[in-house]
């Protein structure tokens, strides 16, 4: 079972129904949004790697290793917005609104 699968398994009547609209189209954003600064990160990771292998004092070193770390969280943290956003949403949703979210 995929991703669009899980979002498309709830209809969302009355004051909800303007979620079928976003959720048609907000796994696109998402994903391409993810695509994109998933891989600058990760260019960007490395990069930093090729600094801190290049790097001669010690707090070059230490500098390095504090963007690394920061980036690897930053991208961290992008993946799990947004699968929140993807899947933990429409569940919050479901046990809120139960006769809105079929």
């Amino acid at each position: 079972m995929n991703i669009l699968s899980l979002l498309n398994a709830y209809q969302y009547l009355g004051s909800l129904s303007w979620l079928n609209d976003l959720y048609g189209t907000l796994p696109t954003i998402l994903y391409t949004i993810l695509a994109v600064l998933g891989g600058a990160g990760s260019v960007y990771a490395i990069i930093l790697g090729i600094n801190l292998a290049k790097s001669e004092s010690e707090d070059a070193r230490k500098n390095a290793q504090n963007r690394i770390k920061n980036t690897i969280i930053g991208i961290v943290v992008l993946l799990a917005l947004v699968l929140f956003i993807t899947l933990g949403i429409p569940e919050i949703l479901h046990a809120v609104y139960p006769d809105l979210v079929v």
